[in-house]
């Protein structure tokens, strides 16, 4: 599996693992397996809405790209135990290791698959929290947000980078199981530039103060 050490995690470039990647129920399978010391089928089945044989065959598209490990027998000793491999990723279209076009496909579908994995998780919070299903103190602390931000690109990166910071010493790969009260929660974060709107200046002009007055036509009195 071609990938190399980033601040964000290991950046992947091997067309085949962003391939096996590229679906949203295993995404979530991930999540799954990072969130605890590996799953079985039935378990993961029970959070992607997948009967255990559809992921059973999901798990060893994972495997068979290295990204999840066979760790032998669950709990019950016949169900098989998965393991994943790399707890945190990221990824480039500038280093997928293919042609151009293939890039920006697997850059595509992983996008989205991303997204609907995210969406997932949101929208199954908000059925619970409406059917009173979470406790007051998580619908308190939870937090949907959808904010615009005027930011110069180098804004973006030290912005992006000291939220990312903030974010590091909770990540699942390195936090103690051991702290009372905790639970995994789905940090989704997207900072994106905004599309520009033709004919609308992006950016607001300084006061420049009340229109000048229309001239007098030729001939008129002052």
């Amino acid at each position: 599996m071609a990938k190399s050490a980033e601040r964000w995690g290991t950046r992947l470039s091997d067309p085949v693992v962003l391939r096996a990647l590229s679906h949203p129920a295993r995404l979530r399978m991930l999540d799954v397996l990072n969130s605890h010391d590996g799953a079985t089928a039935t378990q993961c089945a029970e959070v992607v809405d997948l009967s255990a044989s559809a992921c059973s065959w999901h798990l060893r598209q994972l495997a068979a790209a290295g990204l999840v490990r066979d760790a032998g027998s669950g709990s019950d000793g016949r169900q098989r135990l998965w393991r994943a491999t790399t707890p945190s990723w990221e990824f480039q279209v500038e280093s997928i290791a293919a042609e151009p076009e293939e890039a920006q496909g697997l850059d595509l579908a992983l996008t989205q698959a991303l997204l609907g994995a995210s969406d997932a998780a949101v929208e199954a919070y908000s059925m619970r929290a409406v059917q009173s299903l979470e406790p007051e103190a998580w619908r308190a602390a939870a937090m949907i947000s959808n904010s615009a931000i005027r930011v110069t690109a180098e804004e973006l990166q030290d912005l992006v980078a000291r939220v990312m910071a903030l974010l590091d010493p909770y990540r699942v790969s390195v936090r103690s199981e051991d702290v009372p009260d905790q639970r995994v929660v789905s940090a989704a974060l997207r900072f994106v530039p905004a599309a520009p709107h033709p004919g609308i200046n992006p950016t607001p002009q300084a006061d420049q103060g009340p229109p000048a007055a229309d001239p007098a036509p030729a001939g008129s009195p002052a």
